[in-house]
């Protein structure tokens, strides 16, 4: 037995013997897929589970370590719209945070920077199982869900995870360095490239499908419109594509990249842009309507009914027009995006404090200070429940509040 095989089998141990004496569950977060979800991938730090028990400390103390650290004010919440529904404890190594996360009807997904996953029940938040996927140094991009499946992208690779067991069932390597978070469409996962290639790569066949260089590279997100694919690069220019074929559908440019990332909604696409505009296309490539401001745009934008809220330096909040790029009001207050739509109230946030504000006049209602949130996340930007991931990787779901 190999040096590594033995310390994984005494980890393993340590693993079981930790779920015994704190349980399995919301306030456990100590379940773990096949081989203690430590995997054999180099440098991999060891797991919160491994580390609390090297320092002396209980599972039990860690996660009230971690619950400490994230406070839940109840009356703030609710004033936001919200209520409690659980914390829960994805696995996430000591100085650690949580680099990626989505919400789904059944489970939720985090990824911690340390290149662990955690899949949790979106019922009460029970850890179902964790795996490290790599090497603490590898760069990942992004992911997205198939079926059962996890597959979770870095730059050269596609891992596919078993939501069920926390298995990496297959690995896809990739044969150009990837920047940007797949973007699933027609069986395809499709990616931006250093090299300034829109890559696409069949998922079943594992083979690659088409590319299209636009010839400087791609930094912000691909946006799907519909069946369109929308790149934009980094010298400013934009293509959008087939996204079944790749395509050439349309083409245009602006005077600057993003490095916000295109928003669809209407059949257009809304860029916010380092060159201060921002922008409206339709999937043609014709500019409908550009509107300027003082200083870049860094700020991703949001769509919702047929009006564009973006973040700016000059004005703050603006409300635009999505047809015509006509501005409705401007907060200069709210400094942050808008991440939900609660009981018709906009949610804006800006990394330390949430606002809620009247869609229709801009006026601020609410603030309300967050200090150990890191991230807000809607699983549904209208009315669904809320996401708070805090600086320390614990996750708090929060619902709609009557």
């Amino acid at each position: 037995m190999t040096k590594v095989e033995q310390d994984q089998r005494r980890a393993c141990r340590m693993v079981r013997v930790l779920r015994t004496l704190v349980g399995v569950g919301a306030g456990a977060g100590l379940a773990v897929s096949g081989g203690c979800g430590l995997g054999a991938l180099g440098d991999t730090g060891g797991s919160s589970v491994q580390r609390s028990a090297e320092s002396g400390k209980s599972a039990g103390e860690l996660i009230e370590a971690r619950r400490e650290a994230f406070k839940i004010d109840h009356d703030v919440w609710a004033g936001l719209g919200y209520r409690l529904d659980w914390r829960g404890f994805p696995v996430v190594q000591a100085g650690q945070h949580i680099t990626d996360f989505h919400a789904y009807g059944d489970i939720v997904f985090a990824q911690e920077s340390a290149a662990t996953v955690s899949v949790l029940e979106a019922s009460n938040g029970a850890l179902r199982n964790s795996s490290q996927v790599s090497s603490r140094l590898t760069r990942f991009v992004g992911s997205f869900r198939l079926d059962n499946d996890i597959i979770v992208a870095s730059d050269n690779e596609m891992s596919v995870i078993d939501t069920q067991t926390g298995d990496i069932i297959d690995r896809h390597k990739l044969d150009r360095v990837v920047t940007t978070a797949p973007v699933y469409a027609a069986g395809q996962a499709i990616f931006g490239s250093s090299i300034g290639h829109v890559y696409s790569r069949l998922l079943n066949p594992p083979v690659n499908s088409w590319a299209f260089d636009m010839g400087a590279p791609i930094d912000a997100e691909l946006a799907l419109v519909g069946p369109v694919l929308v790149a934009v690069s980094r010298n400013g220019s934009i293509v959008m594509l087939d996204a079944a074929s790749g395509t050439l559908v349309g083409r245009a440019s602006i005077f600057g990249g993003c490095e916000a990332d295109p928003v669809a909604g209407d059949g257009m696409v809304f860029l916010a842009s380092v060159d201060q505009s921002v922008y409206g296309f339709s999937t043609d490539g014709v500019q409908r309507w550009r509107v300027r401001t003082e200083q870049p745009l860094r700020l991703t934008p949001t769509y919702n009914a047929g009006v564009v809220y973006v973040a700016t330096g000059d004005r703050g909040l603006r409300a635009i027009d999505a047809l015509t790029g006509t501005h409705l009001w401007s907060q200069d207050k709210v400094r942050g995006r808008v991440v939900a739509v609660r009981a018709g109230r906009l949610i804006a946030w800006d990394g330390t404090t949430a606002a809620t504000v009247d869609p229709a006049t801009g006026d601020v209602i609410r603030e309300a200070a967050l200090p150990e949130v890191q991230d807000l996340e809607p699983d549904t930007l209208v009315d669904g429940n809320l996401y708070a991931i805090s600086r320390g990787g614990i996750l708090a779901k929060f619902t709609p509040r009557d």
